[in-house]
């Protein structure tokens, strides 16, 4: 094979492994929480959220919501009585982040997303 012909495919080659390097294809959006963030939600494929079960201190709690996933969402924080705590955050695509800091007592909290479709986005916080 002349080098004329090799070079397009070596070209190719290199361009796929610098691809490959780069993360081209992880679904994590590579967002780093805040140091000071008392609880970390990811939005991940498959309209869910990292875990079904997170825990803080009483007080005032900081949550760090990220979209690792294609689809919008956006995090709520809801007390026993179903009603909203403070201000949602916006992940409206990948990559997409927010911090809300929130005054909780001890007890049980939810954490979802309100958009149609995504009830599965349903998250204990046991504040403690």
């Amino acid at each position: 094979m002349t080098t004329r012909r090799l070079l397009p495919t070596i070209v190719l080659a290199a361009g796929l492994l610098g691809l490959t390097a780069c993360g081209g294809g992880s679904s994590s959006s590579g967002n780093t929480a805040p140091a000071d963030a008392d609880v970390v939600v990811r939005a991940v494929d498959g309209i869910a959220w990292n875990s079904k079960e997170y825990t803080a201190t009483a007080g005032e709690v900081s949550i760090y919501g990220v979209n690792d996933s294609p689809v919008a969402h956006n995090l709520y924080v809801l007390d026993d009585a179903v009603a909203v705590i403070g201000d949602f955050i916006d992940l409206p695509k990948r990559g997409s982040d927010g911090t809300r800091v929130f005054d909780l007592e001890a007890g049980t909290y939810r954490i979802v997303c309100k958009i149609p479709g995504h009830a599965n986005m349903n998250s204990t916080l046991t504040v403690n």
